[in-house]
This record gives C-alpha cells, structure tokens and sequence, in this order.
C-alpha cells in the first residue's frame, strides 16, 4: 500500500512491471487514469493522505488519514469501508 497526494495504491510487486528492472534513476511509471496490471487505486480522499497505517498481526485493516480531516478505517483485500471519521474544525472569535 502506497499513498500519493489524495490516492491510496495497492502496488502487488509481482505483477507490476513484470519482467521489468526498476531502481531510483528507473522507476515504476504508471497513469493514475490507467494503471497498468498490479496497481489498484483502492481509496481517495478529499485533501492529501498524511497518514497510512496498517497492522502487523491484523493486516485486515488499513487506516488512513487526511489534510482534510479525514479518517478512515478499512477491511482489507477488498478495501471495504468499514468506518469513516470527519472532524469539524470549530473558530471561535471572542471580541473585547
């Protein structure tokens, strides 16, 4: 699993540029419109992920979180949405 800006990738290194050899000057290169075999666009949020975790002895579950105030909590490898979490940010403005 792989966040990029808002997007959240499954890459499987298997099928993912098979028979290709990928490094730091070479890298894996793919069109967030049309992935290629191995990398699935499995989540999106409204602003950039800032946070992604999942658990070792759990790996069921995948947690992510947003700029935007965003968390959710899926169950993997279907990636259903089990929980999603919006926080609203409240200003108050006191004036003397």
């Amino acid at each position: 699993m792989v966040a990029i800006g808002n997007r959240i990738l499954k890459i499987d290194s298997m099928k993912a540029g098979k028979g290709e050899t990928f490094s730091a000057e070479e890298p894996l290169k793919c069109s967030i419109d049309k992935l290629i075999d191995g990398v699935h666009l499995v989540g999106k949020h409204d602003g950039n992920v800032t946070e992604l975790s999942m658990c070792q002895w759990m790996k069921s579950r995948l947690a992510s979180a947003s700029a935007d105030g965003t968390v959710c909590i899926c169950l993997s490898p279907c990636l259903i949405l089990l929980l999603c979490l919006v926080f609203h940010l409240i200003l108050k403005l006191f004036y003397q």
